[in-house]
């Protein structure tokens, strides 16, 4: 189970949630920004270090289960890479709740949603307690990425929006 990203000041947000998850389920952690964490932060007992490029999916790879959470300024919108590179390596996320997730992804049946520390860490629990639902999720989570989250799928959205875009300025 991981966390892997970023934990800065554009996150901090997200740091009582990690180290909740951190005294209460075993994940593991990867990315930067750790060592501006206090010395007593539960996350720094659990840090791997930085991962970058192929060290960052395989890390994604090996983990049956991985912990996404959008920085503050994501404000209420599911949009964040996390959500395409977990879910395309298949492993299960478990991401937090956002208004639009249910555009990107079966919510229940592709990827897992949380609203509060306490459900993340009751919902890691669960899943690494039921392995096969656990993997039929990811399974779902990458055959959708796979199939509707790829670079082509958004450039072929990009283009019309590009080409009225350039028709008004013309």
């Amino acid at each position: 189970m991981s966390f892997v990203g970023g934990i800065s000041r554009h996150h901090g947000k997200a740091i009582p949630l990690l180290e909740y998850l951190a005294e209460t389920t075993p994940i593991q952690f990867f990315g930067y920004g750790a060592k501006t964490l206090p010395r007593a932060s539960p996350i720094r007992k659990r840090h791997n270090g930085e991962v970058w490029g192929p060290d960052m999916y395989r890390a994604l790879a090996r983990s049956r289960i991985t912990v996404n959470r959008h920085i503050n300024v994501a404000e209420n919108n599911a949009n964040n890479m996390r959500l395409y590179e977990a879910t395309g390596v298949g492993s299960l996320l478990i991401t937090d709740r956002k208004d639009n997730l249910g555009e990107i992804f079966d919510v229940g049946k592709e990827v897992v949603a949380y609203s509060s520390p306490e459900e993340a860490a009751e919902l890691v629990r669960y899943y690494i307690d039921h392995p096969d639902e656990a993997e039929a999720i990811a399974k779902a989570g990458q055959a959708r990425t796979l199939k509707d989250h790829t670079y082509k799928s958004r450039m072929e959205e990009l283009k019309p929006i590009l080409e009225r875009y350039l028709e008004e300025r013309g």
